[in-house]
């Protein structure tokens, strides 16, 4: 982050501007389509950033490529200059993404398919597909990905913190999310 910018989560610049939780308004919208509205009409009113739907769609894209399940009004954010001006926020929070809660949710023995299926989004539904299909009919495609599984095993291969099991459930993955995803990949 750049020196005297700070970082304002969704929910904290909502709840500053209005004094009500972004989270609770948000769900008090019956359908996701117009929560994703919502969230995107709110934040360029108060930031002036005009892009941010087309920035929520790539948040959204690489979250459901990646199932990263936490996805919340807390982490997502933009930054504050010193100046007062708002700024798009690199993307963060990442530690619910590709079944990593083996202890509980997604355990090493499980079927790696089915644990897939059931992975499910926080943001504005619970489903993956749904809620980048809202994202790419609203904003248009926003992203797309350059890697290929060599690159991808590489990766794993050269990070010694992880056990092979760990390495192997994480390479199967991304495998079948590139398959089910091949239009978000550079062809």
């Amino acid at each position: 982050m750049k020196k005297g910018r700070q970082l304002i989560t969704l929910e904290r610049l909502f709840q500053s501007y209005y004094g009500e939780s972004l989270n609770r308004s948000l769900y008090c919208l019956p359908e996701a389509r117009d929560r994703l509205q919502f969230l995107v009409e709110q934040t360029v009113r108060i930031t002036g950033l005009e892009e941010f739907g087309k920035y929520m769609g790539k948040v959204l894209a690489v979250d459901t490529f990646f199932l990263n399940e936490d996805r919340h009004t807390h982490n997502l954010a933009v930054l504050l200059d010193e100046y007062g001006e708002y700024h798009y926020c690199p993307m963060f929070d990442h530690g619910g993404a590709l079944l990593s809660d083996t202890t509980l949710v997604y355990p090493m023995t499980g079927d790696v398919y089915a644990l897939i299926e059931n992975a499910k989004p926080k943001t504005f539904c619970g489903n993956f597909d749904e809620q980048l299909d809202i994202a790419e009919e609203l904003y248009g495609q926003q992203i797309q990905f350059m890697f290929d599984d060599k690159e991808a095993d590489r990766l794993l291969n050269e990070e010694a913190g992880y056990p092979q099991d760990i390495k192997e459930r994480v390479s199967t993955i991304l495998r079948w999310q590139k398959h089910r995803y091949q239009y978000l990949f550079q062809k």
